[in-house]
């Protein structure tokens, strides 16, 4: 454990200056609006904390960039009075009292986690006195080009810290410790920055700081579900530092979650090109390429991954999953196991193993697999889902109503799935009303869920809504023709004794299936109607010879 030294430095004595103008009052970046404003100055004119500021506006705040900017100013100025009071000159001298004054007078910390989307902003870091590496980084950045201090933000891996460099005197400065200081062999040894890098470790300017900062902002929308505003701001980071892996990783992440694979894939390679090593990048890979149903491709990637990080547990449920898909059940068991064996205590093992079980037909040990994962994390939707499921296999339909119900009632993206399990548990027990009125709300959901549709239809036949039925049917043909919905669809008219109908759509249905008994019954029931006899006792033959009970009417 490396523990951060503080810096003592010695009083020197100099004549007391008079106050002097914040060392930024001349920069045009006090003067813009706007972030494509900000992005047109030189890296040198930008003010690196208007620019947080305005980034801050945008994600939302009811106090003006004036109000919080005067803030920094008189911190930066309490700073400025203290030094002048000590006969300190601005320079490696400050850095002892900036520290002072920032983290044991006002008290400002580092939180445990980077999870908060909000502890990004400039504005909740003066508010709340909190943030994290690159965050309360900015805040001490802002304060030095107010006291025209050599300070530059610099970037390893999964970190962000600053750094004193006058060509004299450098200082690495971790605002997560309180401004303590480290070598750089510590941050080489912790971070692994790759050799010859030309951005890992090295003093960026304020654009470069910016270009890590829009990094972290596109995980903030992400975070939010602001997908579109994730993907402009990911775009901005990796243009200004386009070897910024972390930037190129998170901005393949943001194609794959708008279904842009290809997109994606470039990304996670020119990442790895960097950064060739990185576990979660290839972890991410592994999903593109799963995405793309390129098994093998993803089942590399998820093995590059674990020779990486062993204990990476998401790789060890991709890979299981990759194994699911082709059969390979054994593997797929050794790999959930080791998961449960590395963290014991996260749902998503006993999730994934609970799939597992219920595919293997073991509804017990599904069912045991289930309630544990929601034993450790009781919101887990996809839990109840699966629960649900496997009470309705088991014929405990009001167990897998109760899961449903629960699950329904969340936002997250299961409960579509919850309300297409609920219907089916209602159907199941003839509660034809209650079906109809949740695959309904599959479909406000997903109204292209041909199998709501297709459901949905069955039940409105049941209670005599066969106007409905036939309407919901056709809609689900128009999305998707198969040759079980024209059978639906026939069965609909026949009730109606739309007898022509029904024909053709038994027909469309034959057509994709030749041996589909039930639709060659169904012709035959037609021709019987149509008084067609020969034509009748042909499909009724048809449909006896693929092992339908035939009325002997029809084969007369």
């Amino acid at each position: 454990m490396v523990i951060f030294g503080s810096v003592f430095i010695g009083m020197l004595p100099l004549a007391a200056p008079s106050k002097a103008a914040l060392a930024n009052s001349e920069l045009a970046g006090l003067r813009v609006h706007t972030v494509e404003g900000i992005l047109r100055l030189p890296a040198e004119e930008i003010d690196l904390g208007t620019a947080a500021l305005i980034i801050s506006r945008n994600w939302g705040t009811t106090k003006t960039l004036h109000a919080y900017r005067r803030k920094i100013d008189l911190m930066a100025e309490e700073i400025q009075k203290r030094l002048q009071e000590k006969k300190l000159p601005a320079d490696y001298h400050a850095i002892p009292e900036i520290n002072r004054y920032l983290f044991e007078e006002l008290k400002f910390q580092s939180v445990k986690t980077a999870d908060n989307p909000d502890d990004l902003f400039l504005h909740v870091v003066l508010d709340q006195k909190r943030g994290y590496c690159l965050s309360l980084s900015v805040l001490y950045l802002a304060i030095g080009e107010r006291l025209g201090l050599p300070l530059y933000g610099v970037v390893v891996p999964g970190h962000f810290f600053v750094r004193y460099d006058d060509g004299n005197v450098r200082l690495n400065i971790e605002t997560t410790a309180g401004g303590g200081t480290a070598d750089d062999d510590y941050y080489r040894r912790t971070f692994s920055p790759p050799a010859g890098h030309n951005l890992y470790m090295t003093n960026l300017n304020k654009r470069q700081t910016l270009g890590c900062f829009f990094n972290n902002l596109g995980n903030s929308y992400k975070a939010v579900g602001r997908i579109d505003q994730a993907l402009v701001e990911l775009m901005r980071a990796v243009q200004i530092n386009p070897t910024l892996p972390e930037a190129r990783t998170n901005l393949g992440n943001i194609y794959l979650l708008k279904g842009q694979v290809e997109q994606a894939i470039y990304e996670y390679h020119q990442a790895l090109s960097i950064l060739p090593n990185d576990s979660k990048t290839l972890n991410n890979l592994g999903n593109a390429f799963l995405q793309q149903n390129q098994l093998r491709q993803a089942a590399q990637a998820y093995l590059q991954a674990l020779q990486q990080d062993p204990a990476m547990t998401e790789a060890h449920r991709n890979l299981a999953h990759i194994y699911r898909l082709q059969g390979l059940t054994d593997k797929a068991m050794e790999h959930l196991q080791t998961a449960v064996q590395l963290a014991p205590e996260e749902a998503d093992n006993y999730l994934h193993l609970g799939r597992l079980y219920f595919e293997m037909k073991n509804l017990s040990a599904a069912q045991e697999m289930l309630l544990k994962a929601l034993t450790y994390n009781p919101a887990l939707t996809a839990a109840r889902v699966e629960l649900g499921n496997v009470y309705l296999e088991m014929n405990r339909t009001d167990w897998a109503i109760e899961e449903f119900q629960a699950a329904a009632q969340t936002d997250d993206v299961m409960a579509l799935y919850a309300w297409f399990g609920l219907a089916s548990a209602y159907h199941q027990e003839k509660r034809y009303s209650e079906a109809i009125a949740a695959y309904q709300e599959v479909l406000i959901r997903d109204g292209r869920n041909t199998a709501a549709l297709q459901n949905l239809g069955n039940a409105l036949l049941e209670v005599g809504r066969i106007d409905e039925a036939v309407l919901a049917y056709q809609k689900a043909l128009q999305i998707s023709p198969q040759s079980g919905l024209y059978y639906n669809l026939a069965v609909a008219f026949l009730r109606q004794k739309r007898y022509d109908k029904a024909l053709s759509n038994y027909q469309a249905a034959i057509r994709l299936t030749p041996n589909y008994a039930a639709a060659h019954h169904g012709l035959a029931v037609c021709y019987y109607y149509l008084n067609d006899k020969p034509a009748c006792r042909k499909h009724a033959q048809i449909a006896q010879s693929l092992g339908w009970d035939v009325e002997e009417a029809l084969l007369k």
